[in-house]
This record gives C-alpha cells, sequence and structure tokens, in this order.
C-alpha cells in the first residue's frame, strides 16, 4: 500500500524527488569513476530539503529510485554498488552538490531535471551535466531521453513515435531509447548517439554520429524556438524579434 503522503509526493513533488534522485545517482557515478579525487558539484535541489522532519517519505522514494537506477550501471559500462544505498548514504551522496561555483578551480555544474513541462506532457527533457574548468567549460554532456536519432521523428508527438517504434524492428535509431549528446572544449566536434543500442548495453561509440550546427542562413527557413511558459520567456519581445526578421509565426 502507497501512503497518502507518499501519493502526495508522487504527485506535487515530482520535479523535487526527480532532481534528487539524479543528483545522487550523477554523484555517486562521478565519486566512483573519479576515485579519491575530490568532487565539487553545483547544482539545483538542497539537500537540506531531505533533512526536514516531514520529508521521510520523500527521502524513501529518492532513496529507492537512485538504487533502482544504479542497478541498471553495468548497462552502462560501470559497476553497481555492492549493497543497496541506505537513506544515510544518499544524504551524504547529495551533500556533495553543494558547490556555489567559482571563477578559478574545477567543478561540476548539474541541471538535474531541464524541461519540467516536457516532462510531464510526455515531451522533451534533459538532464544537463558540465565541467568547468577556471571559468570555461570543457566538457558538456545532455542527456535526452526523449529525442530521437532520427530528425524527421521530432515532427511527431513522443507517444506516437514510441507506438510506431515498438511496430516496427528494432534499430540504433529506436525513439524510446532516448540519446547522448556531448562535446569537448578544443575538439572542434560534437556527437550525437543513442544511450542504449539493440543489445541493451551502451559501447562507445556506440553508433555515434557527429553533430552540426544547421547551415541554414535564412532566417524565414529556419525553426525558431522558445520556452513554453510565459515566466521563462518575453513572449512579446519573441513576436516583435519574429517580425523583424521575417520569421513566419
Amino acid at each position: 500500500m502507497i501512503s497518502w503522503n507518499l501519493k502526495y509526493y508522487l504527485q506535487h513533488h515530482q520535479r523535487e524527488a526527480i532532481g534528487l534522485s539524479v543528483k545522487a545517482i550523477v554523484s555517486w557515478i562521478l565519486s566512483e569513476y573519479l576515485g579519491g579525487e575530490n568532487i565539487s558539484i553545483l547544482a539545483e535541489e538542497d539537500v537540506q530539503t531531505l533533512c526536514k522532519t516531514n520529508a521521510s517519505e520523500l527521502l524513501e522514494v529518492v532513496a529507492k529510485t537512485v538504487n533502482e537506477c544504479l542497478a541498471e550501471a553495468p548497462r552502462f559500462g560501470f559497476e553497481e554498488p555492492k549493497s543497496a544505498l541506505g537513506t544515510s548514504d544518499v544524504l551524504e551522496i547529495i551533500s556533495r552538490c553543494n558547490s556555489i561555483g567559482s571563477p578559478s578551480g574545477r567543478f561540476w555544474v548539474l541541471d538535474p531535471l531541464d524541461g519540467t513541462m516536457g516532462l510531464k506532457g510526455g515531451d522533451q527533457y534533459a538532464i544537463a551535466l558540465s565541467l568547468i574548468e577556471d571559468g570555461e567549460v570543457v566538457v558538456g554532456v545532455l542527456r535526452c531521453p526523449n529525442y530521437p536519432m532520427r530528425k524527421d521523428w521530432l515532427s511527431y508527438q513522443h507517444s506516437y513515435l514510441r507506438i510506431l517504434s515498438k511496430l516496427t524492428p528494432a534499430t540504433f535509431e529506436t525513439w524510446d531509447k532516448g540519446c547522448v549528446i556531448y562535446a569537448k572544449r578544443g575538439s572542434g566536434k560534437a556527437w550525437i548517439q543513442p544511450l542504449l543500442h539493440v543489445n541493451k548495453k551502451f559501447v562507445w561509440p556506440n553508433h555515434a554520429k557527429q553533430a552540426f550546427v544547421s547551415c541554414i542562413d535564412n532566417p524565414t527557413l529556419a525553426t525558431f524556438c522558445e520556452p513554453v511558459q510565459k515566466t521563462n520567456s518575453g513572449h512579446s519581445f519573441t513576436e516583435g524579434l519574429d517580425h523583424s526578421v521575417g520569421i513566419p509565426t
């Protein structure tokens, strides 16, 4: 039985639960992969949220989510924890994400959930991670669970493509696998690839394709994007910008 409090957290604190879970997973993997290196992460969602007296249900949800996800770590080239992480372990891991940033030094920046409306609507959202060294981005990674490898599929609603992908033979372009996009400063290239291949495991480069900036130089042929929420964008300003450069609306 799911308690009333747990149902409330799942219905009203979905973003919070997901954000904290992602922070714990990323923090754990970076710490394991980089060994004894001191990991410094700047991220949203404060660990103090889980330390409140009325947050025990949320902490249990986060710990359960983290353990379920880390159990899948071998599929992505990592070892899973030797034993399940307890709630105190999860709190300790998330507490590492307490960097305030600096113009010097080395730290990671994590946005555990970029696109809340996309997540709720079954559309586009991303997890964004970057490595900053002395004020410059040196590595950037985007995990896009609903972004297809086939560009033409972007014209369709995600739910429709999920059904379509189940009716066609599995390929590296299967919609419901999502993709990861990454780049390293100075390489002059960015790459996009499915997170999982048809063999259900991540193997680099796993059908990676080079990603390019659009070569369209005629603004009337370009795709213009802006946030759905008015609080995140000045819609009247962008409408004026559209008109001034001739972009059809």
